[in-house]
């Protein structure tokens, strides 16, 4: 991200990072005020969207094997096993476990940062990039941290 992206294309990745993380404000916000939308509460909107955005990450570490930046077979492999984690994170809302599938979520989150800063380490990701992870992963557990008091 360092080298190939200009400042205007590095200002649209920070400021698309940083409004991905609404959905994990507005679940906390939700938890707050103890409302609902579209019959779902801040527990439920967090732990799905939480799912996805896991999932998401995971598929970057995915990108960085196939397209041959990084050669680690730990990688595909743990990757794989933190979005089945994170997958568990809705299943255990839905039957009545709000806590630990908030719980789940954190810590998926804060392995996948820890993750990427071992790859960073290694070169396999830019310090930019690690950078913009450590500032949205810090709002994102945040949020859920909320929301998992809350529940």
């Amino acid at each position: 991200m360092d080298d190939i992206l200009s400042k205007k294309e590095s200002g649209w990745v920070m400021a698309l990072t940083l409004s991905g993380g609404l959905p994990f404000g507005a679940a906390a916000l939700m938890a707050v005020l103890q409302r609902h939308v579209l019959g779902l509460d801040g527990t439920g909107i967090a732990v799905t969207y939480g799912a996805v955005i896991a999932s998401f990450l995971c598929g970057l570490h995915w990108g960085l094997v196939l397209g041959g930046r990084a050669q680690a077979l730990w990688l595909l492999i743990l990757s794989n096993l933190l979005c089945l984690l994170a997958w568990c994170g809705p299943l255990l809302a839905l039957t009545g476990h709000a806590r630990a599938a908030l719980g789940i979520e954190v810590a998926v989150f804060l392995s996948l940062l820890a993750v990427d800063t071992a790859l960073s380490r290694r070169g396999w990701l830019s310090g930019k990039f690690l950078r913009l992870r450590v500032v949205i992963t810090s709002l994102v557990v945040a949020c859920l941290i909320v929301v998992a008091l809350l529940a």
